[in-house]
C-alpha cells in the first residue's frame, strides 16, 4: 500500500504529515525523519514536553549545553539544544493539537 500523506505542519525546518490511510504520523526535523502510529506520536509528544531542559542538560564537546532524548528505537536518540529543543517541543505541541481536532471532526 502507498501512503498519501496530509500535511499537519510544514515549516522551514520541520514537517509532519499523516497519511489518510494508514494513520502513520511521519515526522521530519532537520535532517531526522521519524515515523510513528498515532499513539505512539501521542505518547512521544506528552513524555516530550514533560522534559525540563535546564534539569537534563548536559554540557557537550562544543561547548553547548544540550539534552538527549531517547525515541522508540533503543540505539537511537535525539540531541537538542536549547534553542531546538523550544522550537521542537513547540512544533509537537502544536500537531498534537491539531490532530486532536482532526481526530473529533473524523467521528462526528
Amino acid at each position: 500500500m502507498c501512503c498519501n500523506p496530509e500535511m499537519i505542519i510544514n515549516e522551514k525546518h520541520f514537517n509532519i504529515s499523516q497519511c489518510t490511510e494508514c494513520r502513520r504520523i511521519g515526522l521530519y526535523y532537520k535532517n531526522l525523519l521519524v515515523g510513528f502510529k498515532p499513539r505512539e506520536f501521542a505518547s512521544f509528544s506528552r513524555l516530550f514536553n514533560q522534559i525540563d531542559f535546564e534539569m537534563a542538560a548536559i554540557r557537550f564537546p562544543d561547548g553547548h549545553d544540550h539534552i538527549v532524548v531517547n525515541t522508540c528505537h533503543p540505539d537511537i536518540q535525539f540531541s537538542f539544544t536549547k534553542a531546538e529543543f523550544e522550537e521542537f517541543r513547540e512544533m509537537l505541541q502544536h500537531a498534537s493539537l491539531i490532530l486532536k481536532a482532526n481526530r473529533i471532526l473524523r467521528t462526528k
